[in-house]
């Protein structure tokens, strides 16, 4: 019988961390003593019930809705969950479910679970209210709609947008309550998991290198959403202008025909640099999701490896498993590790080619550039000596445009250059995780 909701909250600190596993059809396999405690059931309690015993009734279904989608697509899912202990009892957790791959299939899922402490939250909290005031009245789908609608008035274009911000947010809003050691002492009677703890230690230091690369992606994604779309205006201000200066050309009759030959040019132009940003418009919204994604499972190293320490920690102050127990749960651990360090592999790898292939129509771009800056110094010094004020100012135009679309595009190089290189860095240091993978149980 499930207990009936009470405004009474379950208190835990920020340093917590709540464990748990659940089979393919989310029944709970195990948890750890932070879940435990929190929930207040027991092991036994929980071992083979659904994970929603937990659930709490104020959650709304549009949430379970993304996370159901995010987990069945083999992604990982973080957001932010409302569950309630077995006295009625509510608690807040930001969770971070991910699936766990075994010979390439999914056996079950791995939930982390921390104190929620960012803005994001309260947003979350007051935004879940409505929704499911909006599911009592309409139902879920309409409920759906209005999550969606509610996260782009929030500046995200996604769910999985919102959920890759909030998460960094979270998770580095705690890094000072994440730094995790123990004492050797400790470790000198159990040698093998002191050998686990070694070995996830090096594994953390060579993750500290990806996660300057981690918030670099950040920064590029960001810094390539403005400046593309200052380029991607440049079409249909050249066009303008094409247009206007042949307007002007007619006329003046006879005298305008050296100007609308430079009016074609320019129409040449901005139809065949439009042909090149309706590829890169394409190119970059591919290139934004592909960013996310490496951010997104870059996250997820970040997390694991700071679960298995965390897990090595408990058990070990806690004496909560014997060590056969313990080296069995933390396979599941090193399972997810390793899926996510394939993920970014392959992530980083699609990158890299994508990033070669930017570049290569951001250089076809420039050169178009390089030749309406000819054309434009033409048209002045044939505006020059007809002293046409009019014509004058349209190259003008014409100048100012090419200038600001150069220093674009010689702003957006170097970054994407420092990008590609930083794709190649991931993949070494992620060969390095996989040597220490092969040794760590």
């Amino acid at each position: 019988m499930r207990p009936s909701p009470k405004n009474i909250e379950s208190p835990f600190n920020i340093e917590d961390v709540f464990f748990s596993k659940t089979d393919a059809h989310g029944k709970i396999i195990y948890g750890n003593r932070v879940f435990y405690n929190i929930a207040k059931y027991s092991p036994k309690e929980l071992r083979g019930k659904p994970h929603n015993i937990i659930r709490h009734p104020d959650m709304p279904r549009a949430v379970f809705y993304y996370l159901w989608d995010f987990i069945k697509h083999n992604k990982p899912f973080a957001g932010y969950v409302k569950n309630m202990a077995k006295d009625g009892s509510y608690y807040w957790v930001f969770a971070i479910v991910f699936p766990i791959i075994e010979h390439g299939k999914k056996s079950g899922y791995l939930s982390v679970r921390i104190k929620p402490t960012t803005k994001f939250f309260p947003i979350a909290r007051e935004l879940y209210h409505e929704l499911q005031t909006i599911e009592k009245q309409e139902g879920m789908e309409i409920s759906k709609k209005v999550f969606l609608q509610k996260i782009k008035d929030l500046g995200f274009a996604s769910y999985e947008e919102f959920m890759i911000t909030a998460l960094l947010e979270e998770f580095r809003s705690k890094e000072d309550y994440f730094q995790l050691s123990i004492d050797p002492d400790k470790l000198a009677d159990i040698p093998r998991l002191k050998h686990i703890y070694e070995m996830a230690k090096v594994i953390e230091h060579i993750y500290s290198a990806l996660k300057n690369r981690l918030y670099f992606f950040i920064d590029l994604g960001n810094e390539l959403e403005k400046k593309f779309r200052d380029i991607f205006e440049i079409t249909d201000e050249l066009s303008l202008i094409a247009l206007n200066s042949s307007v002007e050309s007619h006329k003046i009759g006879s005298i305008g025909a050296s100007f609308a030959v430079v009016s074609n040019e320019i129409k040449k132009d901005a139809e065949r640099i439009g042909k090149h940003i309706v590829v890169l418009r394409k190119n970059t919204q591919k290139l934004y999701g592909l960013i996310q994604n490496t951010i997104l499972h870059l996250l997820s190293l970040n997390i694991e490896i700071f679960a298995i320490l965390y897990y090595l920690k408990e058990t070990i102050e806690y004496d909560s498993c014997n060590e056969g127990e313990c080296i069995d749960k933390l396979e599941d651990f090193v399972k997810v590790l390793q899926s996510s360090t394939m993920e970014v592999t392959k992530e980083s790898n699609i990158l890299k080619n994508h990033i070669e292939e930017t570049l290569l129509f951001i250089n076809k771009i420039e050169r178009l550039i390089k030749e309406l800056h000819y054309i434009q110094i033409n048209g002045l010094i044939e505006a020059s000596k007809l002293e046409d004020i009019k014509f004058t100012i349209i190259f003008q135009q014409v100048q100012n445009l090419v200038e600001n679309t150069n220093k674009t595009l010689e702003e957006i190089a170097p970054s994407m250059n420092t990008a590609l290189k930083y794709t190649c860095d991931i993949e070494e240091n992620i060969k390095e995780v996989d040597l220490y993978l092969k040794h760590l149980l």
